[in-house]
């Protein structure tokens, strides 16, 4: 995926991903007797089977287990454990509760990092500015970490009562615009999965707790290809998201809340072809980016 492909190069060596891996994987010889050359092949073949379990997890949207990585990157599977294991151990990746491998807080921590830097910052805030501008409530984008959603970038209307979820807040993936969209994007049987195991909190009267009715809601969301929070989160808030991604890169969500009583559930909806719009931007200028950085 560009995306992962971009980290990598965008960190210009890989023990900057979190720790000092070129140590924690014995990438430099441990022997005087080993020739330049020997040393620096053992070196090139262990950082490229890392960086090729990094890559497939990070393309592969948690649909893969430590049996499934093996057998795409050809590589026996004790062999493929031991990575994982190390990196794991690191906090770059993690298994999810049905053992599926997937980026873990340090990976995650990184790409964040890495798509809020000042370059691709300021864009986003000129369109999520101009979008809030048009609408009157607050828009941003948020991603998904684990079984949450993080406030990823956030541009505030103007009005002197608004509701402020700051920079970095989190909202619960399962009564969220942006978390439900993102649930009904995976495929229907992890979907089924995920919900089982993680429970259904009650935020608020509106909050789906009900595991089938909870399901259905995720079916209809993706039927219709956009979020909604109808006061399921916090009490007097209403919201809609819709997703920044394509083939080539998944981004996160762009989404827009308000006041119940200033703006309803239905008002907010007549303005999902400006986010569609305003997402398809944000999408377009980071894959041109990325692109022109891989040249």
């Amino acid at each position: 995926m560009l995306s992962c492909t971009y980290v990598i190069k965008a960190i210009g060596y890989p023990e900057h991903i979190g720790y000092p891996l070129k140590e924690e994987f014995s990438f430099m010889a441990t022997s005087n007797s080993a020739s330049s050359d020997s040393e620096s092949t053992t070196k090139g073949s262990t950082l490229d089977r890392v960086l090729q379990v990094i890559a497939i997890v990070a393309s592969c949207r948690g649909q893969l287990n430590r049996e499934s990585i093996a057998e795409q990157l050809s590589m026996p599977i004790a062999s493929a454990n031991k990575l994982i294991n190390q990196l794991i151990s690191l906090g770059h990746l993690q298994e999810n509760i049905i053992g599926r491998v997937i980026a873990g807080p340090n990976l995650q921590s990184l790409s964040h990092d890495i798509l809020k830097n000042q370059r691709f910052s300021e864009q986003r805030t000129v369109v999520l500015q101009g979008l809030s501008d048009r609408i009157g409530e607050t828009c941003g984008i948020s991603v998904p970490n684990g079984i949450e959603m993080i406030y990823f970038e956030r541009v505030n209307c103007n009005w002197p009562l608004q509701i402020n979820l700051a920079e970095g807040s989190l909202a619960p993936i399962a009564a969220s615009a942006s978390g439900k969209l993102y649930l009904s994007s995976l495929d229907s049987t992890i979907r089924e999965n995920v919900v089982q195991h993680m429970g259904l909190t009650e935020y608020t009267p509106q909050t789906i707790t009900n595991e089938g009715l909870f399901l259905e809601e995720l079916a209809r969301i993706s039927e219709q290809g956009f979020g909604e929070d109808n006061e399921e989160f916090v009490d007097g808030m209403v919201a809609i998201s819709v997703p920044i991604g394509s083939d080539e890169l998944s981004f996160g969500y762009l989404f827009c809340h308000a006041p119940s009583f200033r703006t309803s559930l239905e008002k907010l909806k007549t303005y999902l072809p400006e986010l569609q719009s305003s997402a398809k931007e944000i999408l377009d200028f980071t894959l041109a980016e990325l692109k022109r950085d891989q040249a």
